[in-house]
């Protein structure tokens, strides 16, 4: 009898792991889908933005290590404008309900616009008619800079880095040509499993 009992508690330990495990890469496929439309779609309004400001946006980083933020509030002026905009917050996200409360947030300085109190206070996030959500990261001088991260379900849970809120860093190499930085959540912290570069959402 005692043997039968442990021949099921393995048996249904397997079962359960196995069952665990396809869970999770159902789940890992849906955020892979997921961004990658959301990722196809900025990629080009990021194009068309730059075609509506003459090729020229002053708002990048280059691929020397060196930044431009002089023109970033006159680029989201016309980035955003491309999509439905459905609630605006300049500050006091978190009270005004246009971000979430994250199951992590970045500590090291360099990563100081995605501090907890400067999203939830400080940065200016849009909201979108179809529920999702851009967060811009601003400087300690309330400047906008060419990163900003992306909630491709606003509010709505998991709210964690690598699954449903993502960056991007606007690049600019020495050809004028302007893309996405491959690191898709650079500065926040991901946790196991989470995606964290986009060649990962096209395996």
């Amino acid at each position: 009898m005692k043997r039968l009992v442990i021949l099921l508690f393995i048996f249904f330990m397997v079962v359960g792991f196995g069952t665990y495990s396809a869970v999770n890469k159902i789940k890992y496929r849906e955020m892979q889908n997921r961004f990658r439309n959301f990722y196809s779609v900025y990629a080009g309004l990021l194009q068309s933005t730059v075609m509506d400001m003459s090729g020229e946006t002053d708002c990048y980083y280059s691929t020397s290590g060196e930044a431009n933020i002089s023109g970033c509030d006159n680029f989201y002026r016309t980035f955003v404008q491309k999509m439905k905009i459905k609630k605006y917050c300049q500050n006091n996200a978190l009270a005004q309900n246009c971000v979430a409360r994250y199951e992590a947030y970045p500590t090291t300085p360099k990563c100081y616009g995605f501090f907890e109190r400067m999203i939830n206070d400080e940065d200016d996030v849009f909201v979108f008619e179809d529920g999702s959500s851009i967060i811009i990261f601003n400087t300690k001088d309330e400047q906008r800079t060419p990163f900003f991260a992306v909630d491709v379900n606003g509010v709505n849970p998991p709210n964690k880095a690598g699954e449903d809120l993502f960056t991007m860093l606007i690049m600019r190499n020495a050809g004028g040509s302007y893309y996405f930085h491959s690191n898709i959540t650079y500065c926040l912290p991901v946790e196991k499993g989470g995606i964290e570069n986009i060649q990962d959402i096209y395996k």
